[in-house]
């Protein structure tokens, strides 16, 4: 059975620290049940919405076609890099939430749903495709819990995010922004 090795492999890429969790972290501050929720939806939504296309149809085009992988880098960086000068409070007034259509757009950019899609998923003919997305499914909810869990011990019940915090992501989103610059540029 290949979906206990899957749901592992998802569970340890996905638990890392990258763009995707950054902003889920941030997105605790003032968290409801109806925003947990709807925050949760969007990152399911999106890693599926990559995953299970690189999965079926990607990979070969995207072995082929490495101008076009290391675009997505660039735009996933360019994106990231944009989000945390936002955070840091450059070029606008200093962010008090995270909108659902940020986390939508960073995590339909982050890598981590290709790594996934091109390497992770197991082979339909192995393993059913309804239980390879019901497992990433579950994974991802639970992993962006555990992230939403860790922004609201940071952050606690603050209504505003507090500068250390908001400066400390900012720093987190640079960093990833230039390891997938530094990526796609053959580094």
């Amino acid at each position: 059975m290949h979906l206990l090795p899957f749901a592992a492999g998802v569970f340890t890429l996905l638990i890392l620290p990258g763009p995707t969790n950054a902003i889920l972290a941030m997105a605790s501050q003032g968290l409801t049940f109806g925003r947990a929720i709807a925050l949760l939806a969007t990152v399911m939504s999106a890693y599926l919405a990559i995953v299970l296309p690189a999965a079926g149809l990607a990979s070969s085009f995207l072995r082929d076609h490495p101008l076009v992988s290391q675009g997505v880098k660039l735009v996933s960086a360019t994106w990231v890099l944009y989000l945390a000068l936002r955070l840091w409070g450059i070029g606008s007034s200093p962010v008090e939430a995270v909108r659902v259509r940020q986390l939508a757009v960073t995590t339909l950019l982050n890598p981590k749903a290709l790594i996934i899609g091109l390497t992770m998923v197991p082979p339909a003919q192995e393993v059913p495709l309804t239980g390879s997305i019901a497992i990433l499914a579950s994974v991802v909810l639970a992993v962006s819990s555990i992230w939403l869990s860790i922004g609201r011990l940071i952050l606690g019940r603050e209504k505003r995010i507090p500068p250390f915090a908001r400066r400390c992501g900012s720093a987190t989103l640079v960093a990833f922004s230039a390891v997938l610059t530094f990526s796609a540029l053959g580094g």
